[in-house]
C-alpha cells in the first residue's frame, strides 16, 4: 500500500482516469503521485509537444517522504519557479496538489485534456462475524479429550500396578475407548 505523503491515514488509490495512465491519487486531498515519466506521457497525451526535462528549478530539502520509496523529497519549481512542486531524487516520481496540474498544463501553453482527478476511498475489507466466548462444542470436544484422558490413564495405572493391589482387572476395551474419547475429543476441539 502507498500513503499520502500529505494526508494522515489516507492510502493512494490507482486510477486509470488520467488519459488512460495508471496514476496513484489520494481521496482526501486529492493530490496525483506521478510516477518517472507519467506526467510527461499525460501530457503529451493532452497536446503532444512537451519540453524535456522536467529538472526541479532551485530544489531545497523538503520535509514529506516519497510515496513510493520513503526517502525525502526535493520541493522546487517545475516549469516556472512559481509553481512548487515535490520531487523524488531516487525514483524520479513527482507529487502534484491539487489544481497543480492545471497550473502546469497553463504554464506550458497546453490546452485540452483533464483538469484533475477525484477518487473514493476503497471499501474496507470484509471482517467476517466475530466468534463470541468460546463455543459449547468445543467444550464439550475438550470435555471428550479430558474424559478420554482419565480413561487411558486410570486403565494404564490398573495394568502396571503390582498385582493384587489394585482390586480392578485391565480392560483394554476401556482403554481402548479412552483413546478414542482422546483423539476425537482433541482434533474435534482444535477443528470447532
Amino acid at each position: 500500500m502507498t500513503d499520502c505523503p500529505k494526508c494522515d491515514h489516507e492510502t493512494l488509490v490507482k486510477t486509470e482516469e488520467l488519459g488512460k495512465i495508471p496514476l496513484d491519487v489520494c481521496p482526501g486531498c486529492h493530490g496525483i503521485f506521478f510516477d518517472k515519466g507519467e506526467l510527461e506521457a499525460l501530457l503529451k497525451q493532452s497536446q503532444g509537444e512537451v519540453p524535456a526535462g522536467f529538472g526541479l528549478i532551485s530544489p531545497k530539502p523538503d520535509t514529506i517522504d516519497c510515496p513510493r520509496c520513503k526517502v525525502k523529497m526535493s520541493r522546487g519549481g517545475l516549469v516556472n519557479p512559481m509553481l512548487l512542486v515535490d520531487k523524488c531524487d531516487s525514483c524520479g516520481g513527482i507529487w502534484l496538489d491539487p489544481r497543480e496540474l492545471s497550473l502546469l498544463k497553463k504554464l506550458l501553453g497546453l490546452s485540452g485534456g483533464p483538469e484533475g482527478v477525484q477518487v473514493a476511498r476503497p471499501a474496507p475489507a470484509a471482517v467476517g462475524p466475530e466468534e463470541k466466548g468460546f463455543p459449547v462444542l468445543k467444550y464439550a470436544m475438550v470435555l471428550a479429550a479430558l474424559l478420554g484422558l482419565a480413561l487411558v490413564s486410570y486403565e494404564l495405572y490398573v495394568y502396571f500396578s503390582p498385582a493384587g493391589s489394585v482390586e480392578r482387572e485391565f480392560s483394554a476395551g476401556m482403554t481402548a475407548f479412552g483413546a478414542l474419547l482422546l483423539a476425537g475429543g482433541g482434533i474435534g476441539a482444535i477443528k470447532a
